[in-house]
């Protein structure tokens, strides 16, 4: 048992580090373009918060169907069947490209409609819209990269994505500094600047990814016009395992949207803060993030060499490991917040604010690494994504979004407060998920009628 412990702990070092160190440098120049922004002030700060909302949005469900195709992707290597490989990632990829163009076409046409939801300032609606209809063609280039870079991970290859995600986050902060603050000879263009910014660097990232798959001849990249030929029974697969996790991470999404529109009616202050706050947690949270991909890349493997029993052993494993993780991530985050806050030019008022609201989002970062870990990593790993979908949408929409609603317009609760109804989403997914990973019923090898 020893020498499978150290197995299991030495693939996720393999494939989860490289996923950590990349969510990691993304979270963190995440934070400082948040910190740069919020040099401009407190409006700018929640008009890109509001702005990057639809983005959040479109992410997730870019996240929910390269998670549905991981699933199958991760399964087919293991039983290496690389024309399965080659469709799944063409189908996504093209389903990417699509969702991408659609949110470009929407922030192009209906900026000020969406950055309504979340304030009536004018300036922050005004530097929102400017925001928006300049960043928008890069969803299209952030969708591609998503799909490409999870190919790359469900080959047992984290270190590519890292690399390319890390070059472009580089000189993405880079270009912020020059073109925000117009430094050198690069003029000054404020939020405008930090929109292009963005739009070059995703580019960038997107030539990368195709450039470096090309040149390997990876497994997953197009070799014949055959790889684009869809019939009934693999849109029926797709369908049947990989569209629950499509439709999880676009309803999550949405639930995420309306927490923001029910803390944003507390005020500019306290929605700036809470967006500082959020850009913090996220370097604390990419050890959920890796943990849960990289579990999920490794048990799907698994899965599909046809050792269920393994699988479920390593399943139950995992989580005691982010549980431990977690615990001490917390610590950390409470320990290092008030100093971070403390370097953004903002009020006294939201300071105080942020300080406590962080606070209380390090007492639930344990709990909410493990939900996902077990969600996104274990259950659909197994093809059992239709259950992690049930699992955490419903108390999501029945509890903690209601809850956030109800403090907000009627009991008028600090953010602090409020932040602490989430434990009614996290802790029953917590607690469902875990007793059907025991259970074993998560494991189904979606590569049987391919051996």
């Amino acid at each position: 048992m020893k020498k499978e412990n150290k197995e299991l702990v030495s693939k996720l070092i393999v494939v989860a580090i490289p996923i950590m160190l990349q969510n990691l440098v993304q979270s963190g120049l995440g934070f400082l373009d948040t910190l740069m922004i919020g040099q401009l002030g407190e409006a700018e700060v929640a008009a890109i918060g509001g702005a990057n909302q639809f983005y959040l949005f479109l992410q997730m469900a870019f996240f929910g169907l390269n998670s549905g195709g991981s699933i199958f992707l991760a399964q087919y290597f293991g039983a290496k069947n690389f024309e399965g490989i080659r469709k799944v990632t063409t189908f996504t990829t093209t389903i990417s490209i699509i969702i991408g163009t659609l949110g470009w076409v929407f922030v192009s046409f209906f900026p000020s409609s969406f950055m309504s939801l979340f304030s009536q300032d004018e300036k922050v609606i005004e530097t929102g819209v400017l925001y928006l209809r300049t960043v928008g063609i890069s969803y299209i280039f952030a969708g591609f990269s998503m799909m490409y870079s999870g190919a790359f991970r469900a080959m047992g290859d984290a270190k590519t994505p890292m690399y390319t995600t890390i070059l472009s986050l580089i000189l993405n902060a880079v270009l912020n500094a020059l073109l925000i603050f117009g430094l050198g000879p690069f003029p000054r263009l404020g939020v405008f600047g930090g929109a292009l910014a963005t739009v070059i660097s995703r580019l960038v990232e997107v030539l990368l990814l195709v450039f470096i798959s090309t040149k390997r001849k990876a497994p997953f990249v197009t070799r014949k016009i055959d790889d684009f030929k869809w019939n009934k029974v693999f849109i029926k697969e797709m369908g049947t395992t990989g569209l629950p996790a499509f439709l999880h991470e676009t309803l999550w999404s949405i639930g995420a949207i309306l927490y923001k529109v029910a803390y944003s009616s507390l005020g500019t202050a306290a929605f700036a803060a809470f967006n500082i706050d959020m850009s913090i947690q996220d370097l604390f949270f990419v050890a959920g993030v890796g943990l849960a991909n990289g579990s999920g890349i490794i048990l799907g493997n698994i899965i599909g060499e046809g050792d269920k029993e393994k699988a479920q052993r390593w399943g139950m494993k995992i989580i005691s490991y982010i549980l431990i993780i977690g615990l001490f991530m917390g610590v950390l985050e409470v320990i290092s917040s008030p100093f971070m806050i403390n370097l953004y030019n903002i009020s006294p008022k939201s300071r105080s604010i942020a300080v406590k609201a962080l606070f209380s989002l390090s007492l639930i970062l344990p709990f909410e690494m493990t939900g996902v870990v077990i969600m996104v990593g274990i259950l659909r790993s197994g093809g059992d994504s239709r259950y992690s979908m049930l699992s955490e949408i419903i108390p999501m929409y029945l509890l903690s979004i209601p809850l956030a609603f109800i403090c907000t317009k009627y009991l008028h609760l600090s953010l602090w407060a409020i932040l602490l109804f989430k434990l009614s989403e996290i802790i029953p997914k917590m607690i469902i998920g875990g007793i059907r990973v025991r259970s074993g019923k998560w494991i189904k090898d979606l590569t049987l009628g391919e051996r």
